[in-house]
């Protein structure tokens, strides 16, 4: 006898003239549950579903989303899908809500579940990713919480009436941190100036990584001896610099992920009238990603989350870019050793022995003691020599 059928019995039995306890007691039930049954019955008024079990479900949910935020959702992400050059996931659309002052705004996972019961979490046809070869790389040894960070330049891009800018994005790997200043005209003292300004905002890493561009490394045309203001204001705050392989952007993945959510996730979804209305905006949206953007790799945490806590250095009121090459510090740089076993370090050349080909190395350049070394990713030193720094700024 399944349940229903037990109650349909308890309710016959006691229409036969069996007392409660008596029906209680045949069926292994308690007289308040035959009580229960027999009421119910009663209150059906000859319907047949009364044995039936009712949904304890709530009535009424009060943190349910609303119709109009669902509505205010996909309204936004059919916006955005329309221009092709722009994303639409999560994130873009909790930026297009904050701008129309949706409050309270809702959090990326609400946004997610929305799209999902639309059924619209379809993406466009991507490039694939970069497919690692399989050569062993030698990652920083400090990749926490505001330990190393990732920078980089975007641009020219363009506002209306052809206005060109720069803008400079830096990421702390350890927590996805990021910092973004608008850069106008471009000048390397300008980037190093930007890049304290962040620095004062998400603190001071102990290592950051930079690709081999000239305004971001200094000297053109590119001379090995010599840096410029972005590398002497990273010495100047105690900071490593680091700079990846030539040739290989995805060394730099983190940021350049993070370059293409800014470019379109921002820049993209709206027209910015003039360069002071741009550098609000960015400031705002910089504000928006650390607070309300929930990375995975954090377990669900935003990156204001991941840093709670963390103990930071900035650099001190005023600081200035150095005009001249501090005699203190160190720089890296990693190459990959192809066939010919040569270390090309901006024009500073160095063959290494063969068995260190198809192999990636960290060349390190001591400013002080004015030598190079270059080591395996084990650590292994494979070749130490003097190296001349120019301490003048190109």
């Amino acid at each position: 006898m399944n349940e229903i059928e037990r109650r349909r019995e308890a309710v016959r039995r006691r229409q036969a003239g069996e007392t409660t306890s008596e029906v209680a007691a045949a069926l292994g039930r308690t007289d308040r549950w035959v009580r229960k049954w027999a009421a119910r019955q009663a209150a059906s008024a000859g319907g047949d579903d009364w044995a039936q079990s009712l949904s304890r479900a709530p009535r009424s949910s009060p943190s349910a989303t609303s119709q109009q935020v669902r509505d205010q959702v996909l309204a936004v992400r059919a916006k955005l899908e329309l221009n092709p050059q722009s994303q639409y996931g999560p994130l873009a659309i909790a930026w297009e809500l904050q701008l129309l002052g949706v409050d309270p705004l809702p959090e990326i996972w609400t946004i997610n579940r929305i799209l999902a019961r639309a059924g619209v979490t379809r993406r466009r046809g991507r490039q694939p990713g970069y497919r690692s070869k399989g050569t062993p790389y030698p990652h920083p040894a400090e990749r926490g919480p505001g330990e190393f960070h990732q920078a980089d330049l975007i641009g020219p891009r363009h506002l209306d009436g052809g206005i060109g800018f720069h803008a400079f994005n830096l990421i702390d790997v350890g927590s996805h941190t990021v910092g973004s200043e608008i850069i106008d005209p471009l000048k390397p003292v300008a980037i190093a100036a930007s890049l304290t300004t962040i620095w004062g905002r998400v603190g001071i890493p102990i290592r950051v990584q930079f690709d081999n561009h000239s305004n971001l490394r200094g000297a053109i045309p590119p001379r090995a001896s010599m840096f410029g203001p972005v590398v002497a204001t990273c010495l100047d705050l105690g900071v490593i610099v680091r700079f990846a392989p030539l040739r290989e952007p995805w060394r730099n993945g983190v940021i350049e992920h993070f370059n293409d959510v800014w470019d379109k996730s921002f820049f993209r979804t709206a027209r910015h009238p003039d360069l002071e209305i741009l550098k609000d905006r960015v400031a705002a949206f910089e504000t928006f990603h650390n607070a309300r953007h929930r990375y995975s790799a954090h377990h669900g945490a935003t990156p204001n989350e991941t840093r709670a806590g963390l103990a930071t250095l900035h650099p001190p009121a005023g600081h200035q870019p150095p005009t001249r090459l501090p005699a203190k510090g160190r720089i890296e740089a990693v190459r990959f050793i192809r066939s010919n076993g040569l270390l090309d370090l901006w024009g500073h050349k160095t063959i290494l022995d063969q068995a260190h080909t198809y192999q990636y190395v960290t060349a390190i350049i001591s400013v002080r003691a004015k030598q190079l070394r270059v080591l395996t990713r084990h650590g292994e030193i494979i070749h130490a020599a003097p190296f001349d720094i120019d301490r003048q700024l190109r």
